[in-house]
């Protein structure tokens, strides 16, 4: 197999990989459930993508936030992958329709917490080689994440449903507590831990005391 760095130029463009990039890919090609916490704008969907082209089967992404799914499944579709669709909410029967006909078809599927409650969904799934799980903004599993989604609670059981494929958890933020919930609640207790400091040195907070025109 060519150096990590030679295969991201060839499928990416890039020479170099971003903070905390290349530990994750490295990670997951090695079989390993990972748990990763990167800074926002460091590239979180190339953890999965680069993997997702590397191994057999298919690539499931679960996301909370819709538009930035679609918004994702379009620029894929933008670069040239058609083996790229979502299932949530925005889409109609059709449309919904003719993705689950195509499931077999596909590389990467998107899809929203609430829809994989869908038995009928589950099930289809379960037929097919799921090479990835990836839990988008992993926080939203434990109450003590910024954006709690009781969605994110089934997902540890959904991921046994599907036989506990290698699985990947992404956030840009989550306390020690987080993370712990993150791992117990997705039954990943033998994980690898990729952890970075969220701190962005381009933004900071000042704090000046005003003068008392009283």
């Amino acid at each position: 197999m060519q150096p990590l760095e030679a295969q991201l130029e060839k499928m990416f463009g890039f020479q170099t990989f971003r903070t905390g990039q290349k530990e994750v890919i490295e990670s997951i090609i090695t079989g390993k459930d990972t748990l990763a916490m990167l800074p926002t704008g460091t590239g979180k969907t190339l953890c999965f993508q680069m993997p997702g082209y590397l191994m057999d089967g298919l690539v499931i992404i679960i996301s909370p936030l819709l538009a930035l799914m679609q918004d994702q499944v379009e620029q894929m579709k933008a670069k040239g992958e058609k083996k790229v669709a979502s299932l949530n909410s925005f889409l109609t029967l059709q449309e919904r329709d003719m993705v689950l006909r195509s499931l077999s078809l596909l590389k990467f599927l998107y899809i929203s917490p609430e829809m994989l409650q869908s038995r009928f969904i589950l099930d289809k799934l379960k037929k097919l080689n799921i090479a990835l799980f990836v839990v988008d903004e992993a926080h939203c599993i434990s109450q003590w994440g910024y954006d709690f989604r009781p969605s994110y609670l089934q997902l540890g059981r959904i991921r046994e449903e599907l036989d506990n494929p290698l699985t990947l958890a992404l956030t840009a933020t989550a306390t020690p507590e987080v993370q712990e919930d993150i791992l117990k609640n997705l039954c990943m207790e033998d994980a690898a831990r990729v952890i970075h400091s969220v701190n962005r040195e381009n933004i900071s907070i000042l704090v000046e005391e005003a003068a008392d025109y009283q």
